[in-house]
């Protein structure tokens, strides 16, 4: 994670003296950066998968870092499983030809989240903090793996929250 800068001490600063906009976590909404990744269709069957996809690269002279997302399934829900599941993965690279690792992970296991609801959100059920970091011209990219026979993943929206780098 980043180390405290005067990027913090600004943050602070600003929610305590501008107190209608709330406490520091409304301010880290205020200047986080959003970023979206539309699944245009519905897998073919239930055992496809869907290779490492990129989707965003970081645009900033600066690291960003992801913070947390969720995810809209369009349409047919997921019917949750502990043999036969999807696993949805938000990875990281560095832009420089270095492998993707998983920042963020969510199933259909019934052991970790299970069920998706149709056109309702679902939280990432797992964050691994060392593989968070965008550097300047990495890269996001999304993965879908089966497990067993799989489960059809519907048309659906990534929602991703990062924050810029406090170092």
């Amino acid at each position: 994670m980043p180390a405290a800068t005067n990027l913090g001490n600004a943050k602070s600063a600003l929610a305590a003296s501008v107190t209608q906009l709330g406490s520091k976590a409304t301010i880290d909404q205020a200047v986080g950066i959003d970023v979206q990744y539309n699944k245009a269709a519905a897998d073919g069957m239930a055992s496809t998968a869907t290779a490492d996809t990129l989707f965003w690269v970081n645009p900033y002279d600066f690291p960003v870092y992801v913070q947390s997302g969720y995810a809209v399934g369009l349409g047919t829900g997921i019917t949750g499983d502990n043999t036969d599941y999807v696993t949805i993965t938000i990875k990281t690279n560095d832009g420089a030809g270095g492998a993707t690792a998983i920042a963020l992970t969510l199933t259909s296991q019934l052991t970790d989240g299970g069920t998706w609801t149709s056109n309702q959100s679902k939280a990432f059920t797992a964050v691994t903090k060392a593989n968070t970091a965008v550097p300047a011209g990495g890269g996001l990219w999304f993965n879908i793996a089966k497990t067993g026979a799989g489960k059809v993943v519907p048309i659906s929206t990534y929602c991703l929250k990062l924050f810029k780098a406090e170092s």
